[in-house]
């Protein structure tokens, strides 16, 4: 599947150990930094179809889905600790000229990669 990339955000305005959401192209995107290193993986939990932001966590080379705790790898999306979900996916990121861009698939999201939002 062919894909772009998109500039996102300003590097600087993502902070060490932080996460940050958007929609990119139709895709929602999740952009985290943890030790300078940027990260950009699809703003979906496996577990539940959960967004990991506003609420989620960056700690220890992981992200931290705030419904139910599942964690998730940086740097490949593999679950952690046992649960078995499934890996996020995720997508290729890069810093040019202070800018994140990432690369996501030039056709839109199915039903699958979209988050859910939890009823109030």
């Amino acid at each position: 599947m062919p894909e772009t990339y998109h500039r996102v955000v300003l590097a600087q305005d993502v902070p060490d150990r932080s996460l940050a959401g958007f929609v990119v192209n139709g895709w929602p995107v999740l952009i985290a930094r943890e030790e300078g290193a940027f990260h950009a993986l699809i703003n979906r939990c496996t577990h539940q179809a959960a967004s990991f932001t506003p609420d989620g966590r960056v700690r220890r080379g992981a992200v931290m889905c705030p419904l139910h705790g599942a964690r998730f790898k940086l740097d490949n999306g593999e679950c952690l600790g046992g649960a078995g979900y499934a890996p996020l996916l995720r997508f290729s990121v890069r810093e040019v000229d202070g800018w994140i861009e990432v690369a996501v698939p030039d056709e839109a999201p199915g039903a699958e990669h979209l988050p859910v939002t939890p009823l109030s």
